[in-house]
């Protein structure tokens, strides 16, 4: 059987390597939980924002309906520019029935 002794010395030294390892443990802790939390809080500013086009498309789709109803009745050149604004953006009023 292998007996292992140590000196004071050796202990002093390996209790300092075992701060030295705490430390770094609980450097890295604090690190990643100012992760979590910075990630935890773009994910809320990532739904508002998600939340917040949402409602600008519905408003959009909303416009487009209305200016689909004008041409129906009047083709003037301003509510054709308005159409095609909607078209570039994405809110075709073609498909404005599906919705």
């Amino acid at each position: 059987m292998v007996t292992i002794k140590h000196t004071r010395e050796s202990i002093a030294e390996l209790e300092k390597e075992l701060n030295h390892y705490k430390t770094a443990h609980d450097k890295l802790t604090a690190g990643l939980k100012e992760a979590v939390a910075e990630s935890i809080k773009y994910k809320r500013e990532r739904d508002e924002l998600i939340e917040d086009l949402s409602n600008y498309r519905r408003v959009l789709k909303v416009f487009a309906r209305l200016i689909k109803g004008k041409l129906a009745i009047n083709a003037s050149d301003r509510y054709i520019q308005y159409q095609h604004m909607l078209d570039d953006i994405g809110i075709n009023t073609d498909e404005l029935e599906a919705d």
